[in-house]
């Protein structure tokens, strides 16, 4: 027994011989110095944060500048646009106008040129109509058809046409069998108030060439 403890004893003092490592660089167990000119680092460095970018204001001059010229682009752009839309709207109401005439003399002198002389009456307006009955109008008719010939053929004279408001004229060519060359008849077409369309107001009172022919004498 005393010799363990002699054997502890001797284990213990020559533990509490050993050098202990030194934090200052001595010893047996060194720590590595420190560069020269390497401050100590007590705390890690702060992450540097990005600056967020900051919006830029803009002057209230300029800013009311900009609102006086995109005011002006807007109001430019819809008077641009009204009055283009107007012009469309009276070139299509125009084209729909002629086109609507042109179908009345045109149903007036094939019914003319085929001798169905009441759907020629139907064509015409108040102004003859009102002094001109049916059987007046057929009558005349056929003694132009008698005297001249019936009609072969009509076609409307290039840029004779005068359209205004509420009237439109026209000039044909009209060819007969009887005759040795083309006529001249001039339409004059109003617009109906009865809602009933393009009607013939004139027709110069006679649907001949206004010479008597030599088979009418």
């Amino acid at each position: 027994m005393q010799g363990r403890r002699d054997q502890d004893g001797e284990s213990r003092e020559r533990a509490s011989r050993r050098p202990i490592a030194s934090l200052n660089g001595t010893g047996p167990h060194r720590v590595p110095p420190r560069p020269p000119g390497m401050p100590r680092v007590n705390q890690p460095p702060p992450t540097p944060r990005i600056a967020r970018p900051q919006r830029e204001e803009q002057p209230p001059g300029r800013l009311r500048r900009r609102l006086v010229l995109l005011g002006s682009v807007f109001v430019i752009c819809a008077i641009l646009a009204g009055i283009v839309g107007y012009v469309g709207f009276n070139y299509w109401g125009a084209l729909s106008a002629s086109s609507d005439a042109a179908t009345t003399t045109n149903d007036f002198l094939t019914a003319i040129s085929n001798g169905n002389y009441n759907q020629a009456y139907q064509d015409l307006g108040p102004t003859i109509t009102l002094n001109t009955t049916p059987d007046d109008f057929k009558r005349q008719a056929q003694n132009d058809d008698r005297c001249y010939g019936m009609v072969k053929n009509f076609s409307e004279v290039p840029n004779s046409a005068d359209v205004q408001d509420n009237s439109q004229s026209y000039t044909f060519n009209i060819v007969r069998s009887k005759s040795t060359k083309p006529y001249q008849l001039r339409l004059t077409l109003q617009l109906d108030k009865e809602g009933a369309g393009w009607k013939i107001s004139d027709f110069g009172n006679d649907l001949g060439p206004g010479t008597p022919s030599p088979s009418c004498k």
